[in-house]
């Protein structure tokens, strides 16, 4: 019998095939297996738009992969479409009844537009974007662009041209030169120019990019060490440099994959086109695309308005944190955090942030009380975070070992993060934790929390009068507490 309890999207792209395999774990989507061949279909359509017999062979050979792959998945569990490259071709019925038995499930075959309509759903769902949202993805036939607000999308385009077909077009051969790097940006430049009054977003939207283009960029980034928020200066930069090569296949980037050096700056040239018209100020790369899009439309009871709380419940649940511990540790740095709003400098992201460490701090117990800090840490590191950018993950490793050595047997950390508003932050999360340790609601001290001076921050804790003597446990914790932040700025005990 086959199986209902996976679900499976496959994607046949211009210029790669995706499968995604998932399970629903404790209310989140769990990715168990994922495939991706480089068929470049685009690069097989022939000027009388028939498909070449390589590329239809090369076709059938991943199919086959994803067939015996999903053969063990109930049918009504899969949704298989085809994007801009399968739209184009000439006298389709034939190819398309072999891809078909091939896979031994139907395909699709979508619109542009719906093709724009899916990719937004899947990253609005797997984002925490709640305001405007500006979706780029460059396939290898087509260039998908989508504005909404949160998970409701209002205009969608498909505009024909792709890193494969531009590939083709503007680098004949492979060879590249700076003169058909701009031919290809001004072409690209003259299929966006009709739209540009759409897609005009403020200054505080969210700009996303979903393609292996991004992915790349994202690598090189990362290589340089630099910020992953792309601005135009730095892709024109980018493509100073590209450009000084004569073939594509001789690019040398760090960071740059071989598998993307044919159609990378292709793709760069899109995105430069994309830049230029729409004025667009930065844009950052996302993991989700269509197939999670096609996930998401199979798992209605996972569309959740807040997609951070859905990702830390999940967690949660699956490590089997303590969540009458993580309300008490929220309530109580919700009502510091409140009391010290004014006047001081904490990160822009904190409620998000003080959420989730109060959510994971103490996931690592689940493995064992022994360094359970440290298994936190490592179990965020490695885990799935839909809702959370690549910034957002750094800074709550960051704060995951500022609190390290308070639930378990860990040393405290030597430093704080480097970031003054991070490390004032985690000072105050370090209290608000500890206050909780007797693990009882009644045993929660009613005290308040002032900040004094400016960086570094001195703390003072006000409680109740006596508490120190009569509560022995937290006091001994608070008062190891307060030699801990003394090279910081320290923490003062006020005991009325």
């Amino acid at each position: 019998m086959r199986s209902t309890e996976y679900y499976a999207a496959i994607d046949l792209g211009s210029n790669s095939f995706h499968m995604l395999v998932v399970r629903v774990v404790a209310g989140s989507v769990q990715i168990v297996s994922k495939i991706r061949r480089k068929v470049r279909l685009a690069a097989g359509l022939l000027p009388n738009g028939e498909l070449s017999e390589d590329a239809q062979l090369r076709a059938l050979e991943c199919l086959a992969i994803f067939a015996d792959r999903v053969c063990d998945i109930a049918p009504e569990n899969i949704r298989a479409v085809g994007t801009a490259a399968l739209r184009k071709i000439s006298n389709s019925d034939s190819f398309l009844r072999a891809i078909e038995h091939t896979l031994g499930h139907p395909i699709r075959i979508i619109s542009g537009e719906e093709e724009a309509a899916t990719i937004y759903q899947g990253i609005a769902h797997t984002t925490a974007t709640k305001g405007a949202l500006l979706v780029c993805d460059i396939g290898g036939a087509s260039t998908e662009l989508a504005l909404g607000h949160g998970f409701e999308s209002s205009e969608l385009r498909s505009l024909d041209m792709g890193c494969v077909t531009w590939m083709t077009k503007f680098f004949p051969d492979g060879k590249l030169s700076p003169a058909a790097a701009e031919s290809a940006i001004q072409a690209a430049m003259h299929l966006v120019e009709p739209h540009k009054s759409l897609f005009q977003v403020s200054p505080d939207a969210s700009i996303l990019g979903a393609s292996g283009t991004f992915k790349a960029l994202q690598d090189i980034a990362r290589h340089q060490r630099r910020s992953e928020s792309f601005t135009l200066a730095w892709l024109e930069s980018l493509l100073k440099e590209v450009v000084t090569f004569e073939h594509l296949e001789a690019i040398q980037l760090p960071g740059l994959k071989p598998e993307r050096l044919l159609v990378f700056l292709p793709g760069l040239c899109i995105l430069i086109a994309l830049f230029r018209v729409l004025k667009l100020p930065r844009i950052e790369a996302t993991e989700a695309a269509l197939r999670e899009g096609l996930v998401y439309g199979m798992l209605k009871e996972l569309q959740h308005d807040d997609v951070q709380l859905r990702t830390l419940e999940s967690l949660a649940a699956h490590y089997h944190a303590d969540l009458s511990q993580t309300t008490r540790v929220l309530q109580i740095q919700r009502r510091f955090l409140n009391e010290l709003s004014a006047g001081i400098a904490l990160p822009s992201d904190t409620d998000m942030l003080s959420r989730a460490v109060a959510y994971l701090h103490e996931i690592g117990l689940s493995l064992s009380y022994k360094q359970a800090s440290k298994h936190s840490r490592y179990l965020l590191k490695h885990s799935n975070l839909p809702g959370f950018s690549q910034q957002q993950r750094s800074e709550l490793l960051r704060l995951l070992e500022a609190v390290t050595g308070i639930i378990d047997d860990d040393q405290a950390p030597e430093t704080l993060p480097s970031h003054a508003p991070l490390a004032l932050l985690s000072r105050i999360l370090r209290v608000s934790i500890l206050c909780c340790q007797r693990r009882r609601d009644d045993a929660v001290p009613e005290c308040q929390l002032e900040v004094l001076g400016s960086a570094p921050e001195q703390l003072r804790l006000i409680l109740p009068s006596g508490f120190l003597r009569s509560n022995p446990y937290l006091g001994n914790l608070l008062n190891e507490e307060s030699l801990f932040q003394a090279p910081f700025g320290g923490l003062e005990l006020i005991d009325r």
